[in-house]
């Protein structure tokens, strides 16, 4: 089995928990604020430690508040898969989100199309 076959089943199981626009913004910021923390460790441990709290707060607030369910780093977090799969997630997010954003601005040419 390759790697991609490997991390699907996982990045299927991730997206069925993260659902609601609400956990899924939470998500927007707060993998990428907890992921930025770790290499700020070797500048400015305070901020690391502000960055990475306040990050899985977001994680919890999406989760409790909008989800209703735990974050799956508390139930299955073991797996490097699972990791890869909030890093995979959160940055398709990102991209669709900007594409969306992008598409939203353009302004039609003359003849009404894009």
């Amino acid at each position: 089995m390759s790697r991609s076959q490997s991390l699907r089943p996982h990045l299927v199981y991730y997206r069925s928990q993260h659902r609601t626009l609400g956990c899924r913004l939470t998500h927007l910021l707060g993998v990428p604020l907890i992921a930025m923390s770790l290499p700020m460790l070797l500048f400015d441990r305070k901020k690391a430690v502000m960055l990475f709290t306040f990050g899985w707060f977001l994680q919890f607030l999406g989760h409790f508040v909008f989800e209703h369910n735990k974050p799956i780093l508390l139930t299955r977090g073991r797996s490097p898969y699972t990791l890869l799969s909030a890093l995979v997630f959160v940055g398709e997010e990102w991209v669709d989100t900007i594409r969306s954003v992008k598409d939203d601005l353009r302004i039609p040419n003359h003849n009404g199309k894009h």
